[in-house]
C-alpha cells in the first residue's frame, strides 16, 4: 500500500477526516490525470543555480488541499469570536464561503493539463521555485 493511502487512512484513524472524504481522497488517487482535463496535484519544486534536477519536491493532492479547506470552515465555526475577529481585522476570512472561493479557484487552475502559478528566480543565489498545478 502506498505512502499516501497510508497516510489517508491514519487521517480516518485519528478522525481527522470522515471516511467518505477519504473516499474521495483514495478515487482521486486512482484516477488518471488528463483522463477529463483536470489537473490532479499541486506541486512545488525548489532549484539550485543552473539545474533542472529540483532539489526540493513537494507534490499534494488538490483534493486533499479542497478537503482541508471544507474542514477548515468548519474549524473556523469553532474558534473563539475574538480570535475571529482579529484575523478578520488583518484581511483573513475562515468561512464556509471563503473555502468554496479557494476550491473554485482551484477548479479555474486545475484545466488543461498544468498551470504554473508561480515561477520565482532569486538573482543573488539563483534559486528558483515553481509551484503549479498539473
Amino acid at each position: 500500500m502506498s505512502d499516501d493511502r497510508m497516510r489517508i487512512l491514519k487521517m480516518v484513524e485519528d478522525k481527522k477526516i470522515s471516511a467518505e472524504e477519504a473516499a474521495k481522497l483514495m478515487a482521486a488517487m486512482d484516477t488518471p490525470g488528463g483522463a477529463n482535463g483536470k489537473a490532479r496535484w499541486l506541486k512545488v519544486r525548489v532549484f539550485e543555480k543552473g539545474t533542472d534536477k529540483p532539489k526540493v519536491r513537494v507534490t499534494v493532492p488538490l483534493t486533499l488541499l479542497k478537503v482541508a479547506g471544507s474542514l477548515g470552515g468548519k474549524f473556523s465555526m469553532m474558534m473563539p469570536d475574538e480570535a475571529r475577529a482579529q484575523m478578520e481585522s488583518k484581511g483573513i476570512k475562515l468561512d464556509a464561503e471563503s473555502f468554496e472561493d479557494i476550491e473554485k479557484l482551484f477548479d479555474q487552475f486545475a484545466v488543461n493539463g498544468q498551470y504554473k502559478m508561480v515561477d520565482v528566480e532569486d538573482d543573488d543565489s539563483g534559486q528558483r521555485v515553481e509551484v503549479y498545478v498539473e
